[in-house]
């Protein structure tokens, strides 16, 4: 080929890098933008096969998210540490990289060919870089036409990792604002459940109000009074007494004295004191009964009422949602064989390591919640959280 038909050529594929350019930094979703990625660099580089890796600064492995030809399936999510591979030695160093005969270069590894049917002959690599920071590589391998990677390939290689770089951050960005912005929502959400939880039953309240004026012991249903205004009337009212609550096979004693609740403590459990307030929250069903001027010697609990009335709500709503993932049947487990005796079970533990004391592979979510010196709510939080770090398996 002549240097009229290279450069007509290199001229072309500019040409092609700016049409893309307005495609890819169009597309926000982050797995969309990916595969298309993959895909036109197999077409600008006249390649049999492409793909793209990003990095993840806590294991410090280059993650294979998408690859464009043979065997692609068998690639992706591949992880290769830093400085391992040809790839590895790209994200470790930040430049690019032409190797004309793969096999024969010793920064080569064979696992990924091993892992295919592919057979890597040459390879073309680029860092993603932002800010003078890998976020990852870009690769194409072996040319159509069977010759090895130039210079002019490398020029327009490296154009395409930086509109690749600036398209990848910006769909994280996006990914990232989008995230926080469904937190915003959600807790938004919960502050208007529990404002409309604090509004509900003014009527109840007010008959309640009566009630305590008329007798120093008034009774119902936790159905048509909820514990939570039942604490915010008896608080408003700076009322001294104790207010005993049935709900099912539970039964609590909360003591407020001059309106401030300074005791709780379940009779069937444990479960005292602030944690105590939180679980009381969550009983939707059941009887209560108010007895004026009964004081409790212990004071367990130093939190303003209505504080602890709206952390409760707002446990009781993420409790429902995490309700749904841990049912009661659930085992928790350990993905790993240990010997570890984490001993007894105490108030005095941080809500993960109570809950990795209850699990033998035998205990069941219900058993947690049963006995866990802990409200409900972060008995299941605690689950999610050891789950998320790969701590414990269902």
């Amino acid at each position: 080929m002549g240097d009229s038909a290279l450069n007509q050529s290199l001229v072309n594929r500019f040409n092609l890098l700016l049409e893309i350019n307005a495609s890819i930094n169009s597309t926000r979703d982050i797995d969309e933008l990916l595969n298309k990625i993959t895909n036109v660099t197999s077409i600008v580089m006249q390649s049999e096969a492409s793909s793209i890796a990003l990095l993840d600064y806590a294991s410090e492995e280059l993650i294979f998210q998408f690859v464009h030809g043979e065997a692609s399936d068998k690639i992706k999510t591949t992880r290769i540490p830093v400085g391992e591979g040809i790839a590895g030695w790209v994200a470790m160093y930040g430049v690019p990289l032409i190797v004309p005969d793969a096999q024969k270069d010793p920064r080569f590894n064979r696992k990924i060919d091993d892992k295919s049917t592919f057979k890597t002959k040459s390879v073309i690599c680029a860092p993603l870089k932002r800010a003078d920071r890998v976020i990852g590589i870009l690769q194409s391998l072996n040319r159509k036409d069977g010759g090895v990677f130039s210079t002019d390939d490398m020029t327009i290689f490296d154009s395409l990792a930086n509109i690749v770089a600036i398209a990848v951050e910006n769909a994280q960005l996006y990914s990232l604002l989008n995230q926080r912005l469904n937190e915003l929502q959600e807790a938004k959400k919960r502050n208007e459940y529990i404002l409309e939880q604090l509004k509900q039953s003014e009527t109840e309240t007010v008959k309640l109000r009566e009630l305590s004026k008329k007798r120093g012991v008034f009774s119902g249903e936790l159905e048509v009074f909820r514990v939570e205004n039942l604490l915010q009337m008896l608080s408003n009212d700076h009322k001294t007494g104790r207010l005993a609550l049935l709900s099912g096979e539970e039964e609590a004693h909360v003591y407020l004295k001059d309106g401030k609740l300074i005791h709780v403590e379940l009779k069937n459990r444990k479960l005292s004191g602030i944690n105590g307030s939180y679980e009381i929250i969550c009983w939707q069903k059941g009887q209560f009964s108010f007895e004026d001027g009964i004081e409790s010697q212990k004071v367990s609990i130093d939190k303003m009422t209505m504080a602890l009335i709206i952390e409760g709500l707002r446990r009781f709503d993420e409790y429902n949602v995490l309700r749904n993932k841990f049912t009661d049947e659930m085992v928790p487990k350990f993905p790993f064989k240990t010997e570890i005796d984490l001993g007894t079970p105490n108030e005095n533990d941080v809500p993960k390591i109570h809950v990795l004391k209850f699990i033998n592979g035998k205990k069941t979510v219900f058993d947690i919640l049963k006995y866990a010196i802990l409200d409900r709510y972060s008995v299941l939080n605690a689950l999610k959280e050891l789950q998320d770090e790969m701590m414990i398996t269902f």
